[in-house]
């Protein structure tokens, strides 16, 4: 049986942060990219939004199928494979620009981007030292989003200014390096070895976190509609390069400070100030993209970020108060959907409502469903559960 050694920063833990670095580059430099080279084939608003939403599609179908493949491979397996789908099937969006193909592309990858961050979570629990596991998960957290910081707003950058091929093949290179990381990490028993999967998803399960998954649920929608469609929404390419960079780091930010302060309150209690937040931002968002805004559509998007993050933070630290000890790789998966399929859907959603009438409007009815969920989040507020120390996932 693996036994991790005392301190945090051991061998087996910084091959994992750094393999998901790798890894989460590739998926965060392409979000935006992909979709953008559809744009430039000459696809419709509606058509982009089928790139994101099909590799998000994809990931949501193998997270629900987590409980046979932690049956058949380990966790270390389950990264390797998933790196290398990401790493080989990105140079093959060089060969079309048409949405079918490019739909097909993104599919193998989201099969990989799921195998990825569902497994990295859980092995980055078993790898903690005793009595650390939410600092390991809390570290790993910032692997899994400092890609987003940095990467989400440099995919744009360099495709528009080297061109997408040296793009598609940083993004590719990225992920093939990772597989060696991970398959040189000496822990990762399967899931059903460690004792927190199980084979499938019962209904009661979905009851018991179907109030903070909603919440998380219609934020990560507002995500993937602007990861999506900022970089053709806003006219000027600086613009929107920095808008995606200050929303991604401030979903760090959001992220982290919601566990400091999560530590001190109940799980829960800030679903409703974040999520609050991230509706001001967005509408900020719709508000300001439709013309040279410059500097504000940096702002809202940066408040969008921040609350984003907040929400994510808390809403995972809820549904892992409901599940319980026993209950954690269940309550991980289950959240792992909820924000992938928000993602995917936000981008087809957002698709379909600009092919109706503009960007203003999309981003606003983007706005209006995470302020739908507020009564839910207030609810969730309420007094009726005990306190827990806040961490992260992914």
């Amino acid at each position: 049986m693996y036994t991790a050694p005392d301190r945090l920063f051991h061998r087996d833990m910084v091959l994992l942060l750094v393999a998901t670095v790798g890894a989460l580059a590739n998926y965060a430099l392409l979000l935006p990219v992909a979709p953008l080279w559809a744009a430039e084939g000459g696809a419709s608003e509606a058509l982009v939004g089928t790139i994101t939403g099909a590799m998000m599609a994809t990931t949501v179908l193998t997270q629900l199928s987590m409980g046979w493949i932690f049956r058949i491979a380990t966790l270390r397996q389950m990264i390797v494979v998933g790196s290398l789908l990401l790493g080989v099937a990105t140079p093959a969006y060089l060969a079309s620009t048409a949405v079918v193909p490019l739909v097909l592309i993104s599919g193998v990858r989201g099969v990989g981007f799921a195998l990825v961050v569902v497994a990295g979570a859980a092995l980055a629990a078993e790898l903690a030292p005793a009595g650390k596991l939410a600092t390991a998960t809390g570290v790993y957290g910032v692997a899994a989003g400092l890609p987003n910081v940095v990467a989400l707003p440099a995919g744009v950058w360099l495709a528009q200014t080297w061109g997408f091929a040296p793009m598609f093949i940083t993004a590719s290179v990225l992920a093939v390096l990772a597989v060696p990381l991970a398959f040189a990490i000496s822990g990762g028993r399967s899931h059903a070895e460690s004792g927190s999967g199980s084979g499938h998803l019962p209904m009661r399960t979905w009851a018991k976190f179907l109030a903070p998954t909603a919440v998380f649920a219609a934020t990560a929608v507002a995500l993937g509609g602007a990861m999506t469609f900022v970089p053709i929404a806003v006219p000027d390419p600086g613009t929107a390069t920095v808008s995606l960079f200050a929303l991604s780091a401030l979903m760090v930010l959001g992220r982290l400070l919601a566990g400091r302060i999560g530590d001190r309150v109940r799980a829960g209690r800030l679903l409703l100030p974040a999520a609050v937040i991230s509706a001001i931002g967005m509408l900020g968002v719709a508000l300001t993209t439709g013309a040279e805004a410059g500097a504000l559509t940096v702002m809202a998007a940066a408040v969008f970020g921040f609350g984003f993050g907040a929400v994510q933070n808390d809403s995972l630290v809820t549904v892992m108060t409901r599940a319980g000890r026993n209950g954690l790789g269940t309550a991980s998966t289950v959240w792992n959907i909820a924000y992938d399929g928000g993602v995917g859907i936000g981008a087809v959603l957002l698709g379909v409502v600009v092919a109706a009438s503009n960007y203003t409007w999309g981003f606003a009815v983007l706005a209006i469903a995470i302020a739908a969920f507020a009564p839910v989040a207030f609810r969730l507020g309420r007094p009726s559960g005990r306190a827990t120390p806040g961490s992260g996932a992914r």
